[in-house]
């Protein structure tokens, strides 16, 4: 099911690197990932400090209760593979991992210290560097595709997954880091839920998940800073000002599609 990302001819395990028909070859890092990223497609993600940092913020249980949940739903489904498209650090991917021993999971990011970090766990997560909208995969091959606050394309998604396969999509609530809002800008808003239409796909439930939590430790403030789009767009005085905090408490909320594929074109 592994495809060459520059010519789709299958790829093959060849000691410590992957290769195909055509003689095109990529080598296994160190710590068991490899980079299937297209040479002409710029890599971006995020850098090594933010992956860090957000791994630290994971750890720390803040967003606990949504793996938990995540888990569940892919529990339910009992799927033989799985793709994590977008896993960051592999916060969910492993601990999905654990719960699924048996499912093959492919783990996919942009940022090659994220997916250093996930290849960590060592656990039989398949793990590399490259852009969801160009998965190195045949077509209907996955049972589940996970999008965990990540971009996704959905014809990309629609062509991995097979017939009657599981898109699990999620988003921030309207109310997801109020808290945090409110000290960056002087007018707060709640956020909008997206239109839950997706071509090919049929929305089968939604999930809503918010609890509040309260963090006391700087660095974690910060660190969730970084992991939201606010990071790049807001002024200088609001996130000077967040510097300056040693406790914040917010709500947290996180909106679930689960949908269904139809038949793609």
């Amino acid at each position: 099911m592994l495809q060459c990302p520059k010519c789709k001819k299958p790829l093959q395990k060849d000691g410590n690197r992957y290769c195909c028909d055509n003689h095109h070859s990529f080598d296994i890092a160190k710590r068991g990932y490899v980079n299937l990223g297209l040479g002409n497609h710029r890599q971006t993600g995020d850098d090594k400090d933010m992956v860090r940092s957000r791994t630290a913020f994971l750890q720390h249980g803040y967003y606990q209760p949504l793996c938990d949940m995540l888990t569940n739903i892919c529990k339910q489904k009992q799927p033989l593979m799985l793709i994590d498209a977008g896993c960051g650090e592999g916060f969910y991917t492993n601990q999905i991992k654990r719960v699924l021993p048996k499912c093959n999971i492919f783990g996919f990011d942009l940022s090659k210290y994220a997916v250093d970090e996930a290849s960590k766990a060592h656990n039989g997560v398949f793990y590399a560097v490259c852009s969801v909208f160009h998965m190195p995969l045949s077509n209907t091959c996955a049972d589940i595709v996970l999008s965990v606050f990540a971009p996704f394309d959905t014809k990309e998604v629609c062509r991995v997954l097979q017939k009657d396969g599981w898109f699990i999509k999620v988003g921030p609530g309207p109310r997801h880091l109020y808290g945090l809002k409110e000290h960056l800008y002087d007018n707060v808003y709640e956020n909008k839920i997206e239109d839950n239409r997706i071509l090919n796909m049929e929305l089968v439930d939604e999930k809503d998940l918010s609890y509040e939590i309260t963090i006391d430790d700087q660095k974690d403030i910060w660190a969730l800073f970084q992991m939201t789009p606010y990071f790049w767009k807001t002024p200088k005085k609001g996130s000077e000002h967040l510097k300056t905090l040693s406790s914040l408490t917010t709500d947290v909320e996180f909106h679930i599609e689960i949908y269904r594929k139809k038949a793609c074109e």
